[in-house]
């Protein structure tokens, strides 16, 4: 007679049939009942992937960042057609000074720990993946410290669709790709491009003034300029590379650029 599948598990050893399965049991439960934290891509529901819409559509609650009421994550989620009434929306104040950004999140971290103990399904959803300068990781760290479940639902970054929509090979042979927040200087921008360094810089309203000086001494650096991603009507999607008009603008939050030198 053959022996059981899980014979030589340690669990098995240790604790026996009974002990191994009621492991499985407490896997499988919590695998149900991990918080996840969703990606939404840049913008748009059609950005939106087939695993993201499984997880806001069995969410009981979806948890979302605000800025003075207004949410793109929000926004997102409205435009797959998921139930407005599961929405919830958190405002964060934009301030340098982080800590009540921090007190916030911690709040939010209790509310959400409550909702989990009660038995629902919890959400978090945030505009681009939820691993490159995502606030709700913050959100996570705090329920990962108290030892609560929590899952990571990818999607599809800003600077990759903004790629696409160029028609761009951001890297390629033995190029490298940088991505950083736009606390970046003008000389810190000149160093990576003559070295071959393709950049993206993101939140682009940080980098405005050393942006326009980089347009301005290095003309011959190739500059794609997109705002927007995804977005219709009003605020549609922006992909700007003229240098002229890139010089006089003043680069709203939800931008980005790529700067990459000029091919030979």
């Amino acid at each position: 007679m053959g022996q059981p599948e899980y014979f030589g598990c340690p669990i098995f050893e240790s604790c026996g049939a009974v002990g191994c399965l009621s492991f499985i049991l407490y896997l499988c439960i919590m695998e149900k009942k991990a918080i996840n934290f969703v990606s939404l891509g840049p913008g748009g529901a059609d950005y939106v992937t087939l695993q993201a819409m499984r997880s806001l559509s069995e969410a009981d609650k979806i948890y979302c960042f605000a800025v003075n009421g207004m949410s793109h994550a929000a926004d997102t989620i409205y435009e797959t057609g998921i139930e407005n009434c599961k929405v919830a929306k958190i405002d964060i104040p934009m301030s340098s000074d982080r800590n009540m950004a921090k007190e916030i999140y911690r709040h939010t971290a209790d509310i959400i720990e409550t909702e989990w103990h009660e038995g629902m399904s919890i959400a978090v959803a945030t505009e681009g993946d939820t691993g490159i300068y995502a606030t709700t990781h913050y959100v996570m760290d705090c329920l990962t410290e108290r030892e609560i479940p929590v899952r990571q639902k990818p999607g599809i970054p800003s600077f990759i669709a903004a790629a696409s929509i160029a028609g761009l090979h951001l890297v390629k042979l033995k190029e490298r790709l940088l991505v950083v927040p736009g606390l970046i200087t003008e000389e810190e921008i000149e160093q990576y491009v003559e070295n071959g360094i393709n950049i993206v810089i993101m939140k682009l309203s940080k980098a405005t003034e050393n942006i326009h000086r980089c347009l301005q001494n290095h003309p011959e650096y190739i500059y794609h300029y997109f705002e927007n991603i995804g977005a219709e009507g009003e605020k549609a999607e922006k992909h700007i590379t003229d240098t002229d008009e890139l010089k006089k603008m003043d680069y709203p939050y939800f931008s980005l650029m790529i700067i990459q030198k000029e091919k030979e």
